[in-house]
């Protein structure tokens, strides 16, 4: 055991010598190609830092990225269910947050919730374009404190992350009680719950 101890070491001296025999070699012939065998380690060290720090940053910005894209899809889901149903039952919130998520699953509306909520329409009684949720055409006060919009980001929060039981499946549309769309017609009733019916 001593003796392969002692033959390593040994072995470790020898290549050591020889390696510093071959700088001063290489030095005697001028000073370019020893500082250049002699920055190849400092070279691979710096590579491997700043590719190390550059793959972590690349993550980190992605996670950061995914959190804001993540935040601003709950808060359009929330705006939607505040001024959609804030003074509806709370399976009145979850209904109308069902929809617009129920939309954003459909081929037939836009990739994101915030473009779902936002989305509008060619309204030819009209002749203009209306947005599917009518409170997105108005510069509506939004009270951020209060409790109607704490329960809207819960709702909001529970439905973005799928844990809650369907209330209206596979519905995509649904008015107040109080108007009668011209497309009320042609879609079939799911629910209707509290002062909302809803269509699939």
């Amino acid at each position: 055991m001593l003796r392969s101890l002692f033959y390593d070491v040994r072995a470790w001296l020898v290549l050591r010598r020889r390696r510093w025999k071959m700088y001063w070699l290489l030095r005697e012939k001028g000073d370019v190609p020893f500082f250049a065998i002699l920055s190849v380690p400092f070279i691979v060290i710096g590579l491997i830092f700043y590719f190390a720090y550059s793959a972590r940053s690349t993550i980190d910005g992605s996670r950061i990225d995914a959190a804001k894209i993540r935040a601003r899809e709950i808060r359009c889901l929330a705006e939607n269910i505040y001024f959609e149903a804030r003074g509806e039952t709370l399976q009145g919130q979850y209904a109308v947050a069902e929809v617009t998520m129920n939309r954003l699953a459909s081929p037939y509306f836009p990739d994101t919730i915030c473009e779902v909520v936002h989305d509008t329409r060619w309204d030819p009684l009209r002749q203009r374009l209306v947005a599917h949720f009518s409170w997105t055409a108005f510069k509506l006060r939004l009270e951020s404190g209060s409790p109607a919009w704490k329960q809207a980001m819960d709702v909001a929060t529970t439905v973005y992350h799928g844990y809650y039981e369907p209330v209206v499946p596979d519905a995509l549309f649904y008015h107040a009680t109080s108007v009668q769309p011209y497309w009320a017609s042609s879609k079939k009733v799911v629910a209707r719950i509290g002062n909302h019916i809803f269509y699939r």
